[in-house]
């Protein structure tokens, strides 16, 4: 048994893995995310293109095999330096090989190659997995940063 984990950014070239773990995800963890899986599987290929362009979408690998992803968000008008982690999530087979601190690396390189001071990221209260993760990594509670705010926020200064 190898576990040589790869993490890479997906391209246009990557739809089907995309697809493929970002609906793993959603059928996994049906709370843990804004989209439900759906309305997600009926996103057209154009859709998924241009989910690909609007994010920086990173797969996670093991021995090859796509078992997770994470995204990176920047809203350069209404949070400027700012880096959002979106839509991290590890398949459970993957668990333990720390995938999700090489994904948070992944998305933390994005943030500084745009200059970004920070890295922010909201999980579902009770995801306690998540949250150890996280703080493991570096990132430190801070409050509501929207009035509707259902999620716990974490931020990483960079």
């Amino acid at each position: 048994m190898q576990n040589e984990v790869t993490v890479r950014r997906l391209t246009a070239d990557d739809l089907d893995v995309a697809r493929t773990v970002r609906l793993a995800a959603l059928q996994d963890s049906p709370t843990a995310f804004l989209s439900t899986y759906a309305d997600t599987v009926k996103r057209t290929d154009q859709q998924w293109l241009d989910w690909l362009g609007a994010i920086a979408v990173y797969g996670a690998f093991l021995d090859g095999e796509p078992v997770g992803m994470a995204g990176g968000w920047r809203d350069p008008v209404n949070d400027p330096g700012v880096t959002e982690l979106i839509a991290m999530w590890v398949s459970p087979q993957a668990r333990g090989h720390r995938i999700a601190q090489r994904l948070a690396d992944a998305i933390v390189g994005f943030a500084r190659e745009a200059g970004d001071k920070a890295v922010h990221l909201e999980f579902i209260a009770g995801n306690d997995s998540a949250e150890a993760a996280y703080l493991r990594y570096g990132f430190a509670h801070i409050g509501p940063r929207k009035p509707d705010q259902r999620d716990r926020s974490m931020w990483l200064d960079l």
